[in-house]
């Protein structure tokens, strides 16, 4: 008979294969992105570049004025990424690990879910049968959903972030990838607070309460979890309630309820906290609200789905995602159906319900952006791998012995490491131990002791931010020369002095082409202009032009400073 300490080296055995796989599978993602188009999408991407670049200017002290869109990027995003660099030495390798560290928090978290489905079902079980319980069962589903990710992640190619290749989005730090580890989180504490007891009842009060402040602090954070998560929740929490009650089981139909108000004072709390905060928001309502424009969202919809089906890759993940789709509005509608109203079925209705809130709601909006559709995938995949846990398994007696099962655990992790991750490893070694922008050393061997301030678009001047010297100090800027406040601190504009420009040459590598038009030729001839491959750096020190970009850069910063209250 198994000994308690032979059991603990049991689950210790198979909880380790399963971390290590994880982290296997998040380096052959990451290698993978590497190698083609989504490079910079990962490392140098406008976009992408939002933590390092915050981080740097908390670490030069520089007073926080910056310019945020509505999401805040607060929590967990900014924590992950400044323990990730803490971590590393350079910016490149700082989101590489971030890129491992959330593959490896899907896995948990998923793990976690599964772990509450199967727990909340064993509650009337004989406790000696509820300890023998396979502890493969809920590693192996949690993998399961890892793996899909990983697998749709190989599929996607195209470079750019607004694609149907959306899972890819999972590895990066700026597009929602913590706001999809919340909506797992939350989902593992609602399954608690609501699933059957033993009849000895379970302290709510805590989870309660926890699962309050991870709705405000997220909301607060990023207002899409209130559709994310609260909206499908609560929907669901509803209809598991009326089941219940309908039912008369000796579940009480009370417990959905009070967790569906924990989850609305909770998000309806971070929102409130939201408001002293609007000086740092300066996004246009407008662009996330485009009331009347819904022809245009599904005209929108309709050419990334055909965009997507395009290539025989994009075909497949098109395939497993409406698969994903389509079985979780049928479990939703199954539950319903038969009244079912156990852990898994509430896994099932969240399912079903973000499937059909939140397209509905997005179209509703105008939505253009396919960001905001992870949750369309997310939520299905946490009900795949909840199925998976689930489902009858009659193992072969031969496999179940505990020796049989730490052996084969560690030669499985043994083959995976070495013959799956190993050039995944090497791919993603090499990335973190050089400069994620090559181009930026241009500029910053051409700045080297000179202080002297630049001027750059968007697109163009992020990276080279991110990742050049600290002699690199650029100013983000629209045509014109006027001061482009998004996703930058405003801060360093106060006094700068403006000598060179940055001039991309055609697109960048996220696909964005940028324009001066006639403004750097009308400043009249530089002292130099130097060629730096993708870019020029037009050298105006100690010109009138330089005086001119100052003087334009100053007027449109101190106009930002005094609209958003900062009292320059």
């Amino acid at each position: 008979m198994p000994t308690p300490r032979r059991d603990r080296l049991t689950r210790l055995a198979w909880e380790s294969l399963g971390v290590v796989i994880a982290v296997a599978a998040a380096l052959v993602a990451l290698a993978h992105t590497l190698s083609g188009a989504k490079r910079s999408l990962l490392l140098t991407d406008g976009d992408s570049v939002l933590l390092p670049l915050m981080l740097r200017a908390i670490e030069r002290g520089e007073p926080f004025e910056w310019g945020m869109s509505p999401v805040l990027f607060v929590f967990p995003e900014f924590p992950l990424y400044a323990a990730s660099a803490w971590l590393t030495s350079t910016v490149s390798a700082a989101l590489l690990l971030n890129g491992v560290v959330n593959v490896v928090a899907l896995y948990a978290l998923l793990r976690v879910v599964v772990g509450r489905v199967l727990i909340l079902r064993s509650t009337a079980t004989p406790v000696p049968e509820r300890r023998n319980a396979h502890p493969a069962r809920p590693v192996v589903a949690a993998l399961v959903g890892v793996v899909v990710v990983v697998g749709l992640i190989l599929l996607e190619t195209r470079a750019g972030g607004n694609t149907g290749e959306i899972v890819s989005l999972y590895l990066t730090t700026t597009y929602y990838s913590g706001t999809v580890m919340v909506l797992l989180a939350t989902l593992a504490l609602v399954l608690h607070l609501v699933g059957p007891t033993d009849g000895r009842g379970r302290r709510i009060l805590l989870p309660a309460l926890a699962t309050g402040l991870l709705a405000a602090v997220s909301t607060l954070s990023n207002p899409l979890y209130a559709l994310w998560v609260t909206g499908p929740l609560v929907a669901s929490l509803a209809v598991l309630a009326v089941l219940r009650r309908g039912e008369g089981l000796r579940d009480p139909w009370w417990r959905p309820a009070a967790t569906a108000l924990a989850l609305v004072a909770g998000s309806g709390a971070g929102y409130l906290a939201r408001l002293p905060l609007a000086s740092f928001m300066i996004a246009d309502k407008t662009l996330y609200f485009r009331w009347g424009q819904q022809y245009a969202s599904l005209a929108f919809d309709f050419e990334t789905v055909r965009a997507l089906q395009a290539t025989p890759a994009g075909a497949v993940e098109s395939v497993a995602a409406g698969l994903l789709l389509i079985g979780a509005v049928v479990a939703g509608v199954f539950v319903v159906v038969r009244r079912r109203t156990g852990p898994a079925a509430l896994a099932a209705l969240f399912a079903g319900s973000t499937v059909i809130l939140v397209p509905a709601v997005l179209i509703l909006v105008g939505s253009i952006s396919t960001r905001y559709a992870l949750p369309l995938l997310f939520a299905p995949l946490a009900l795949l791998v909840v199925g998976v846990a689930v489902a009858p398994l009659r193992p072969a007696p031969a496999l179940l012995g505990r020796g049989t099962i730490i052996a084969s655990s560690a030669t499985i992790a043994l083959l995976v490491v070495v013959g799956l991750a190993g050039p995944a490893t090497a791919s993603v070694a090499r990335a973190a131990a050089s400069s994620g922008d090559p181009a930026a050393s241009c500029l910053s061997d051409w700045a080297r002791g000179k202080n002297v301030t630049g001027v750059a678009q968007f697109w163009t001047g992020r990276g080279l931010q991110a990742y050049g010297s600290r002699d690199v100090r650029l100013l983000q800027v629209t045509v014109g020369f006027s001061t482009y406040p998004w996703l930058v601190n405003l801060a360093p504009y106060k006094g700068a002095r403006v000598g060179y420009v940055v001039v991309a040459h055609g697109k960048s590598p996220s696909g964005h082409t940028e324009r001066w038009g006639d403004d750097v030729l009308n400043l009249g001839a530089p002292r130099d202009i130097v060629d730096c491959g993708t870019y020029d750096i037009y050298d105006f020190r100690g010109l009138p032009a330089a005086a001119e970009i100052t003087r334009e850069v100053d007027r449109s910063a101190a106009a930002q400073a005094a609209k958003r209250g900062f009292g320059w």
